[in-house]
């Protein structure tokens, strides 16, 4: 399973919310599972897209590196909205997989996590979808969205470190659930 986040930023500022903060909760997960001694069933990989804001060759890059290695993905996450306050996931995956998601959506409701009804994906995993691998996108609050994306105030002062840390709590939640169900 992948965990995606892009690694640039837009030129003229810090790229905190776009996309700093879903670097940061690809690496909470992982960091997360090694802290609780997690032995996971599938093999959990995160990968930091470059060139996403000017071309997107990174991702078209890593999509053709799965292609030609013929590596079996059971599932992408993708990260970049934003650190702010999770919502839910997109789930762009076949009705079966929906469904069994759908399933574990009361596991989530105690932490504000609702909305499984999308279904787009972030451009960064988005060329997986050619090789039939499940994506997933977490969905933010993004009420604040577009007072930082590709502005000067889009510094990491802006990230608010709770609401950060609860998409990371929700993407970890998320990758356990589908690691030992999947």
């Amino acid at each position: 399973m992948v965990l995606g986040a892009q690694l640039d930023s837009w030129d003229f500022a810090e790229g905190a919310h776009d996309d700093g903060t879903g670097v940061v909760q690809c690496l909470e997960v992982l960091r997360t599972f090694k802290a609780l001694g997690y032995d996971n069933n599938h093999t959990i990989r995160v990968v930091l897209y470059a060139n996403s804001e000017n071309g997107g060759m990174g991702r078209e890059t890593y999509a053709m590196s799965v292609k030609k290695k013929e590596e079996k993905h059971i599932l992408a996450l993708g990260s970049d909205s934003g650190g702010y306050s999770p919502r839910g996931f997109s789930l762009d995956m076949s009705p079966q997989r929906r469904r069994l998601i759908f399933e574990w959506k009361n596991y989530f409701l105690p932490y504000g996590i609702y909305d499984f009804d999308q279904t787009y994906a972030i451009q960064d995993i988005a060329p997986l979808k050619k090789l039939d691998i499940p994506l997933v996108e977490m969905v933010v609050d993004t009420q604040r969205y577009f007072d930082y994306h590709h502005s000067e105030k889009d510094t990491f002062d802006k990230v608010n470190k709770r609401e950060l840390l609860l998409g990371a709590v929700a993407m970890t939640q998320f990758v356990f659930m589908i690691d030992k169900n999947w």
